[in-house]
């Protein structure tokens, strides 16, 4: 079994080789330029990058790494006029597993002027966790790419190597999930919303029926959880994001960086700017 600890190094082999494998457009730009001043268009063309929106901007999904550090963090933040958000994996395999390792990095991080989340990979993790310790953070975000199997274990859906057979199958146990995700988790953030594995990516307009998208939606609006647009998967697409904007969801922005890449925001951007996302529409975290 591939632990989840480890898949944030298998994400640039496999989103690179998924958009040649599947064609899928919304992966073309996921590893470009570090400085996209232009954007291949569907059609080959070449097209300014969109703006910067006018409103303040904050990255909440950045990792720190032995490829980025604190410092040079908020220094790709301020080059690029973005606020940092820094997220780390709880559980076995990852360095917060107590309240004392969850308070020593919260304390850690609350000297610099960064958003302090948590992103948990497994179903159940916040038993490990007091309320009180929990509530120090600004924010918890949480994707469902961590598929319980059937016989135990689980999937690892944003491997390049992952079998999915049928589609309609796939989505038969993914929807749970994400149900479980969005009802039972502690969660502010649903981080990599709509995200197909690579072989069934294609299907993405398919497979994302308007039923399967309003689910989506009316389960965050009812605990006000907010909708990431993700950078490095390009998603959600277009249609989500104006379904859950007219619901009125909030939004956040995230990379799922950790490198170069933290701030190096062009698809949430490309987004704000098709959906007409504006300040009001943006997720704003518990600590002011």
């Amino acid at each position: 079994m591939t632990h989840p600890y480890s898949r944030r190094n298998f994400l640039e082999t496999s989103l690179v080789a998924g958009a040649v494998l599947a064609g899928a457009p919304r992966f073309s730009r996921a590893f470009g330029a570090r400085k996209p001043a232009l954007s291949l268009s569907k059609g080959g063309d070449v097209s300014p990058a969109p703006p910067k929106p006018s409103f303040p901007v904050t990255d909440f999904h950045v990792h720190l790494s032995n490829t980025l550090t604190i410092d040079q963090a908020l220094q790709l933040g301020k080059d690029r006029g973005v606020q940092i958000g820094i997220v780390e994996h709880p559980g076995p395999g990852f360095p917060i597993n107590t309240d004392a390792d969850l308070k020593k990095y919260i304390d850690g991080l609350r000297k610099y002027p960064v958003r302090i989340g948590l992103q948990p990979v497994y179903a159940g993790w916040s038993k490990s966790f007091s309320k009180p310790v929990l509530d120090q953070l600004d924010y918890i975000l949480m994707d469902a790419l961590t598929l319980p199997r059937p016989d135990g274990g689980w999937l690892a859906i944003w491997q390049i190597d992952t079998m999915v057979d049928d589609g309609e199958e796939f989505m038969a146990r993914y929807m749970p999930f994400i149900e479980q995700v969005l009802t039972t988790e502690p969660i502010d953030i649903f981080g990599w919303p709509t995200f197909l594995p690579v072989p069934i990516a294609r299907q993405y307009a398919q497979l994302w029926t308007p039923q399967r998208v309003d689910r989506i939606i009316d389960l965050a609006r009812a605990r006000k959880i907010a909708i990431e647009i993700n950078e490095v998967a390009h998603v959600p697409d277009e249609n989500f994001i104006g379904r859950a904007k007219r619901a009125g969801l909030k939004f956040t922005f995230g990379t799922d960086s950790r490198n170069e890449h933290a701030a190096h925001l062009y698809y949430c951007y490309q987004m704000a700017q098709k959906c007409g996302l504006g300040e009001g529409d943006m997720f704003v975290p518990k600590r002011k």
